[in-house]
């Protein structure tokens, strides 16, 4: 079992890590491939919802040019550009998060079944 240490904020993962009963080198190796899975899971998942996303944001910046229209002349350019960005975002955001979780999922599964890498040995009197 794994002795936790104090916190050190340059090392989350190590730090995370010390409070988990398991190997300290497969807990790192877990951790980093479910942030990289989450991270690519969530670029998948926006970019699929783009076929939805893009009417949103269109349907979006109608609603927004005829809200901006007592604000005028400014709500004539920012009421489209907040409403496009909010109905892309409707569309995008819940596909981004169900591809992270979807990712780190799998990220999980892949940093508790790959292989430990084995240490090398260096010797000392090479020179770096």
């Amino acid at each position: 079992m794994a002795t936790p240490t104090a916190a050190d904020p340059t090392q989350p993962v190590q730090t995370f890590c010390s409070y988990i009963p398991a190997d300290p080198t497969r807990c790192s190796m877990t951790v980093v491939d479910a942030g990289v899975g989450a991270l690519i899971g969530a670029g998948i998942g926006a970019g699929l919802s783009a076929p939805l996303a893009i009417p949103a944001a269109l349907v979006g910046a109608v609603v927004g040019l005829v809200a901006g229209i007592p604000f005028l002349p400014t709500g004539l350019v920012v009421g489209p550009l907040l409403g496009a960005a909010v109905g892309a975002a409707v569309v995008a955001a819940p596909a981004a998060a169900l591809g992270a979780a979807v990712g780190a999922s799998v990220g999980v599964i892949v940093g508790v079944t790959a292989p430990i890498p084995a240490k090398v040995n260096v010797p000392s009197n090479v020179q770096h």
